[in-house]
């Protein structure tokens, strides 16, 4: 997964030298049984799984760069190549599917759902002239509503007639989570989760669900 400091540009002050319990001195650790390093990097290993799938959970509460840097992390882990575009571009994700096949993703979040009014229609229309080739597929991926809990939110995360342009454009709309239940499955049966992301790009304007 991803450096969030270095990626978001925070700076971390560095902790002092430890290993194991905050404040334990180094050294100690060669003073311990030979079972804390197994038990300590077992707990490594837990928690940097932890983190991985608290990475992903973001495309269900984030906006901005942090929701963007989730939806990336998200297609990472189904095993896709993915690349993070500028701030200048036209979409915000590329994800490389199979025989050249990609998705172009653009991502929104918002406490509302996407209407006919928002920019991210017109970033759409850009990446089509612009950017998208014949194998490519513009997607809009949106967290609308997105400081609501997941069990309440009931509307669609776009407007019947936002949806109409996104549609009469060729381009698809997907909510992130959406795609978070996509990864959830993978977590059972990556094969069968791949296989709905080719059905997303495969789908010719509309809302995935």
């Amino acid at each position: 997964m991803i450096d969030r400091e270095k990626e978001w540009g925070l700076v971390v002050m560095p902790e002092l030298e430890t290993n194991g319990s905050k404040g334990q001195p180094a050294w100690v650790t060669g003073e311990l049984p030979s079972q804390y390093a197994v038990l300590a990097n077992q707990i490594a290993a837990l928690q940097n799984n932890a983190r991985q799938y608290e990475q992903v959970a973001a495309v269900l509460w984030q906006t901005g760069t942090p929701l963007t840097l989730a939806v990336r992390d998200l297609f990472a882990a189904l095993a896709f190549e993915t690349d993070l575009m500028d701030g200048q571009a036209s979409y915000d994700v590329r994800v490389h599917l199979e025989d050249g096949r990609r998705l172009l993703v653009g991502v929104v979040g918002a406490p509302e759902g996407l209407t006919r009014k928002s920019p991210e229609i017109a970033r759409v229309l850009r990446a089509l002239q612009e950017d998208a080739g014949e194998q490519d597929r513009v997607v809009v991926a949106v967290n609308a509503y997105c400081a609501t809990p997941l069990a309440s939110r009931r509307d669609d995360p776009v407007t019947p007639d936002a949806l109409r342009l996104i549609q009469g454009l060729g381009a698809n709309l997907v909510a992130t989570p959406t795609l978070f239940g996509l990864w959830k499955y993978s977590l059972q049966d990556m094969s069968g989760s791949k296989k709905n992301v080719l059905k997303l790009h495969k789908m010719d304007g509309g809302i995935f669900r």
